[in-house]
């Protein structure tokens, strides 16, 4: 069975995985995340009912919110509360805004004693090379960044950690799965210890995607990513599904159908792969339009519905499954398929705004991000990067737009994927370019998606990436949530699998 195999690849042979959650930099209203509103997250997360040990937290940018390079403060709340921190830099703002990614690093590393304990791996990006791919350009995704920046930024993190704590621990870059299986981003693969994978079904509206279908077609990118990968570990760093918001296509936002999904995605990794689920609370203050967080919007440790794994036997889990046993073959077509799009990939480089520009601050640059559903940014704005403009702020933007991208016309995606929700992390550094990357992502990533029906969603399920990104600190790192690479990707999907191209955020 084709999730039975996946797993058994994904599986880190002896080394515990990690559960935890994605946090931004700034809440659902844009304002930053402050220390002690990270320790009540964590500690909520640490004790939420029906699931255990969801420990780690994984970050969009080390700036604080609001400030220009002061470390997060998501840092010391960490310490704090025993959580583990997968650390991330905002990628897509330029050269002189990565600078204060790098001296929040600086500082944090000679603030926190401690820091090494806390810290189980550092992502350089989120869904970077989705957004400047010729879908998410299309799709106004905002602001990317092409392979070779962002492995000179991976050198550039590694000479500051040299002779540090955190000189060994596995660095790894974070994207949708169409940008894994563009032969043209092989650099970042090559740069990389491990490859963060973002996807969500919901998004992707120009197949079937309903929660019947959104086993399988989790699987599939899954498994198209694992077979990029060279043999690298992949991680889960974002995926879920709403609680509430628009109908996506097939895929409709409710409870229920988020209990499903978790029985059968979130039940089916945990304690087997290193997973980032997204999200924890993405309704407070405010309730973005999707809304992924598994609590409301008062922060308790009871959830929306029973996380319980329990009552569920691996083999009814992976017979499943089954479904998606025949795409298998398929997804190594697609990856082989995908080198059709490299040179057009690198090609449009130069097409899309100076990487050095800053990304899209807010959940708007998700949302443009959406066009890859997957990235976390996308879905909330409540990730949304800190302040500034230069990081998308929220991943449910950038997951819608991915959506966007793959539903092309007819998805209704892109009103499914809201753009703020889904902004990144909320980097300061993007300012309003964001402006460039509609914010709800709905006219410019429907656009985006038909001219990228070529290609499939990706996981920026757009996070937009960050997927919604998650806020970043002045960076409006769209996130997290999602990124549209899928759209890009679409096309060649559609040729490939016969309409079953997986879209994520």
């Amino acid at each position: 069975m084709l999730l039975v195999t996946t797993l058994a690849a994904l599986l880190s042979v002896g080394s515990a995985t990690l559960k935890g959650f994605n946090y931004g930099a700034l809440d659902s209203s844009g304002q930053p995340v402050a220390q002690q509103e990270y320790e009540n997250l964590f500690e909520t997360a640490n004790n939420l009912q029906g699931v255990s040990g969801f420990s780690s937290a994984r970050l969009y940018t080390m700036i604080q919110g609001g400030t220009t390079n002061s470390p997060s403060e998501a840092i010391p709340a960490a310490i704090a509360q025993g959580t583990k921190l997968l650390l991330g830099l905002w990628a897509s703002a330029g050269q002189d805004q990565f600078n204060n990614e790098l001296a929040a690093l600086q500082s944090a590393i000679s603030q926190y004693s401690d820091l090494a304990d806390a810290v189980i791996g550092i992502s350089v990006g989120s869904e970077d090379l989705y957004r400047n791919s010729p879908i998410g350009i299309e799709a106004n995704a905002g602001y990317g960044a092409d392979p070779q920046t962002i492995v000179s930024y991976i050198d550039q993190v590694k000479q500051v950690v040299a002779n540090t704590g955190l000189a060994n621990v596995p660095f790894g870059h974070v994207d949708t799965w169409t940008a894994w299986v563009n032969g043209s981003n092989q650099a970042v693969i090559d740069a990389v210890d491990w490859l963060g994978f973002d996807g969500y079904p919901y998004f992707q509206n120009t197949m079937a995607n309903s929660i019947e279908d959104a086993q399988s077609l989790f699987w599939q990118s899954v498994e198209a990513t694992r077979g990029a990968s060279g043999g690298k570990d992949v991680w889960i760093t974002e995926t879920g599904w709403p609680v509430s918001g628009p109908q996506s296509n097939l895929a409709v936002a409710s409870i229920a159908n988020a209990k499903t999904y978790w029985d059968e995605i979130a039940c089916a990794l945990i304690d087997q792969v290193n997973v980032f689920w997204y999200t924890l609370q993405d309704a407070s203050p405010v309730t973005p339009s999707p809304s992924f967080g598994l609590v409301g919007s008062t922060l308790s440790d009871t959830p929306l519905f029973d996380l319980s794994c329990a009552n569920l036997s691996s083999a009814s889990i992976s017979a499943s499954s089954s479904s998606s046993t025949s795409a298998s073959s398929g997804s190594s077509s697609v990856v082989a398929s995908s080198s059709s799009a490299s040179s057009s990939t690198a090609a449009s480089s130069s097409a899309n705004p100076s990487s050095s520009s800053p990304a899209p601050s807010s959940s708007a640059a998700r949302s443009s991000s959406s066009a890859a559903p997957s990235s976390s940014a996308a879905r909330s704005s409540s990730s949304a990067a800190p302040s500034s403009s230069a990081a998308p702020s929220s991943s449910s933007a950038a997951r819608s737009s991915s959506a966007a991208l793959i539903s092309s016309s007819a998805a209704p995606s892109s009103s499914a994927a809201p753009s703020s929700s889904f902004a990144a992390p909320g980097s300061p550094a993007a300012p309003s370019s964001s402006s460039a990357v509609p914010s709800s992502g709905s006219s410019a990533s429907s656009t985006a998606v038909a001219s990228s029906t070529a290609a499939p969603v990706t996981s920026q399920v757009a996070v937009a990436s960050a997927s919604a990104f998650a806020s970043t600190s002045g960076l409006a790192i769209a996130s997290g949530a999602p990124a549209g690479i899928l759209s890009s990707m679409a096309a060649v999907f559609a040729a490939v699998f016969a309409g079953i191209v997986v879209s994520f955020r």
